[in-house]
């Protein structure tokens, strides 16, 4: 499965071998956005040999071992030579040799982990690259449907509108990509059985490897708070209003207690977090994307996300399942929004947004504002073709922008600076 990333990674491997500017490659991202299969997917293809160093499946690999072995391997190395050091833990004296093996410059490598292991000093010394689940480009590809994305960039740009029969198709295609998300099993399993059958085991076993390495990797407080966290979200975005509220974790529980555990998840990946704009930075929003809101630990309101669509929509269906009838009617447009949200909230992190959203008392929400060409970009999200909303009008009488974008179920257009798009194309945003 082709990844866009890849053409990043070709790049960095055309350098020159001996120019020791090179910096060693750092892919971030959560457990199952298949970071160690792009690493050894494209050294495969470029490179004649390959050292594999795995630190979670090898526990042995001490800092003496690794030392031992790195001096060993520069002495004998072959010009066509990687080395892959795959989930890079936090310690100290492993980051020492790792540093060390940088600065000796013999051969490129490539370091992959959950969040980055890297002192914050020393970060610069490294080309850090965040690998997100597939995009819906990407899903495109994978399924043998590549054709379409020209014609959804092209029209993206100019705001013509599809002829109807492909518009039709794609919308089709996205629900799809809504059910299976973006984690390369999980694809790889719908294209092996041209079914979505085994889809939600997938996402189960995913989910449940997350619950395991949480409690793998902190205390036993820290792993209690960060899984009622994780397991809350479906329920936060079923909610009219998605705001987080802390009283769906437990009776009593407050910001102080789950800060941390929040901030955590966030680091590693497995949620996305959304702060709320305050009104008073519509006049100058670069300075609030600029401190990066989502590293706020004080922030107390914020939207939450899962990593990956195609996890949320199966959980979102067992929440459901468990409800009468009537209620699930309700939950069901709830689900819709919740859904549409988060995608959308991944694509703008695969494209390197920062983003919030805003409200204004009752009168109007703004679903996503990002920052882009310099102007804030206000984005709102309608679960159907119809996209009337005075929420665009409200924010446009606080601040002064060049243009809307709604994201709903219809064709695109361009209309009094707004710029309608369907659902299938927030990947070219």
């Amino acid at each position: 499965m082709k990844r866009k990333i890849i053409d990043i990674l070709i790049e960095w491997k055309d350098l020159a071998i001996d120019q020791k500017e090179r910096k060693p490659i750092l892919l971030l991202g959560a457990k199952g956005v298949g970071k160690t299969f792009l690493a050894y997917d494209f050294a495969k293809s470029f490179f004649e040999h390959i050292t594999y160093l795995n630190f979670e499946q090898d526990k042995s690999l001490s800092t003496s071992l690794l030392r031992y072995y790195l001096s060993k391997r520069e002495e004998s190395l072959q010009d066509n030579h990687i080395l892959i050091l795959d989930e890079i833990p936090s310690e100290p004296e492993v980051i020492s040799s790792i540093l060390h093996l940088q600065t000796s410059g013999a051969f490129p490598y490539i370091l992959t982990a959950s969040s980055s292991p890297v002192p914050k000093e020393y970060q610069e010394r490294f080309l850090t690259l965040p690998v997100y689940p597939m995009e819906f480009d990407e899903f495109l590809i994978a399924t043998a449907n590549e054709w379409y994305i020209e014609v959804i960039t092209n029209n993206f740009i100019s705001s013509k509108k599809i002829p109807d029969i492909v518009h039709k198709e794609l919308l089709t295609l996205f629900h799809q990509y809504l059910q299976i998300g973006g984690m390369p099993a999980a694809v790889n399993e719908y294209i092996n059985m041209s079914s979505l059958i085994n889809i939600p085991e997938q996402h189960q076993n995913l989910i449940g490897s997350y619950h395991d390495f949480i409690v793998r990797d902190h205390s036993e407080s820290d792993a209690l708070k960060m899984n009622q966290v994780f397991d809350c979200i479906p329920l936060q975005l079923l909610k009219n209003n998605k705001k987080f509220q802390y009283k769906l974790i437990r009776k009593g529980t407050t910001h102080a207690m789950y800060q941390e555990a929040i901030h955590k998840l966030t680091e590693r990946s497995y949620t996305i977090l959304c702060s709320k704009l305050p009104s008073e930075a519509l006049s100058d929003g670069n300075v609030f994307f600029h401190k990066n809101p989502a590293a706020d630990a004080s922030n107390t309101n914020f939207k939450l996300y899962l990593a990956d669509i195609g996890l949320l929509y199966t959980r979102l269906t067992e929440e459901i399942g468990k409800g009468s009838h009537a209620a699930n009617e309700k939950l069901s447009k709830n689900r819709k929004k919740a859904l549409l949200e988060n995608y959308t909230a991944q694509a703008l992190q695969a494209r390197g947004y920062p983003f919030a959203f805003w409200e204004s008392d009752s009168t109007a929400k703004i679903d996503f504002i990002i920052q882009k060409d310099g102007n804030l970009l206000p984005i709102e999200i309608h679960c159907s073709d119809n996209t009337r909303s005075k929420s665009i009008s409200v924010f446009r009488q606080k601040c002064d922008i060049p243009y809307a974008i709604k994201i709903s179920s219809r064709n695109f257009a361009d209309t009094n600076q707004i710029k309608y798009i369907p659902y299938y194309a927030a990947f070219c945003i």
